[in-house]
């Protein structure tokens, strides 16, 4: 990540005043990072912000007065500014967490619960890194009804189909990998995939444990495909979009019957994520090969990029998303740079190539 020139300024909204002193105490032991203010509720989180006019903004999600949604709406509409929330980890945790990612949010962090359980330290690396990686982006390209980008005049003329590239091997899987911004990138893809899509897709979604049940049954609720949360050992169908559980990783292993998913617990020691994209292209490289059909878009970082080298060199075929609509330009700038990439394609265009890939069967 490039060193800043200015330190990134936050301003943290939570009604705890333990939470505001523990997560100002995590921020400002990095030198590229000011805290500029903190608020005990969301009005006077939107009073802050217009004062002080943030890099960034830690939200709580339920406070009294005004709740984090409820802010983070009169934010988007007034004075957009990158918001990452934070959410207690529980079913209703997530499923507001997953109502503020639509909202606009650009991130989400797993609120501590005081237990002895929670890894502090994991936390804040969390934090911080994320803080640096949003500061700066604008988050229109969250925020957009629907999942529908405004469109954009490209600067060339589109490929014609004789002149657009296309999986020389025969598709047998899709895979997908996101992070920051990736919840409504998913949306607008899968909820463009007819229902009688005629091959299994993979997702590895980076989210703090806990929140991916939740984004799974949204998104299935909204596509035609069905969507799940990955199980250990279930045989991968046609149609169905299968999410790694979060905390766990997931790969895909080729058995006497067809493909089926395996999900365990621990980590290789080279990877701070679970699940993985790595973990999971690698997989996929091993298993099915030229067979792969892989999607890398918006995400801080560059998860995926050792799995797109082995799935390329397996004759696999790369989407790329383009820089015009990524939320954060890291993963799918590691592979891009790379030269890894196949096809670069907005995300707006993203489903029909696709589906344009996949039924050249």
């Amino acid at each position: 990540m490039h060193k800043r020139l200015k330190p990134c300024r936050v301003l943290i909204v939570d009604d705890s005043p333990f939470i505001r002193m523990m997560l100002k105490s995590i921020l400002e032991r990095d030198p590229e990072i000011e805290v500029v203010g903190t608020a005990r509720d969301g009005r006077e989180g939107i009073k802050k912000l217009q004062a002080l006019k943030p890099d960034v903004v830690t939200m709580d999600v339920e406070m009294p007065e005004m709740n984090g949604l409820q802010a983070l709406d009169e934010i988007m509409r007034w004075q957009p500014t990158p918001v990452i929330v934070l959410s207690a980890l529980t079913t209703a945790g997530a499923k507001l967490t997953l109502k503020a990612l639509e909202l606009g949010a650009v991130e989400v962090v797993a609120k501590p619960s005081g237990q002895d359980g929670d890894n502090l330290n994991t936390l804040a690396e969390d934090l911080v890194l994320k803080v640096k990686s949003v500061a700066g982006i604008d988050p229109a390209r969250v925020f957009h009804k629907d999942c529908e980008l405004q469109p954009i005049k490209p600067k060339a003329a589109p490929l014609k189909p004789a002149q657009a590239v296309f999986p020389a091997a025969q598709v047998e899987i899709v895979a997908l990998g996101t992070s920051t911004g990736g919840p409504t990138a998913l949306q607008a893809v899968l909820t463009k995939l007819p229902r009688n899509f005629p091959v299994p897709l993979v997702i590895a979604q980076h989210m703090p444990p806990g929140f991916t049940a939740s984004l799974a049954a949204r998104l299935d609720n909204l596509c035609q495909i069905k969507v799940k949360e990955a199980e250990d050992g279930e045989a991968l169908q046609a149609g169905t979009a299968y999410i790694g559980p979060s905390g766990k990783q997931f790969a895909v292993k080729r058995s006497p019957n067809g493909l089926v998913a395996s999900v365990w617990l621990e980590s290789p020691p080279q990877t701070l994520y679970k699940p993985s994209v790595d973990v999971l292209l690698c997989s996929l490289a091993g298993e099915v090969g030229a067979g792969v059909l892989a999607v890398i878009m918006t995400g801080m970082g560059h998860d995926g990029l050792e799995g797109a080298k082995k799935l390329k060199a397996q004759g696999a075929f790369l989407i790329a998303e383009s820089e015009k609509t990524s939320v954060v330009y890291g993963m799918p700038r590691s592979v891009v740079e790379a030269g890894l990439a196949d096809r670069i394609e907005l995300l707006p265009d993203i489903p029909r190539v696709i589906i344009d890939c996949v039924s050249r069967r």
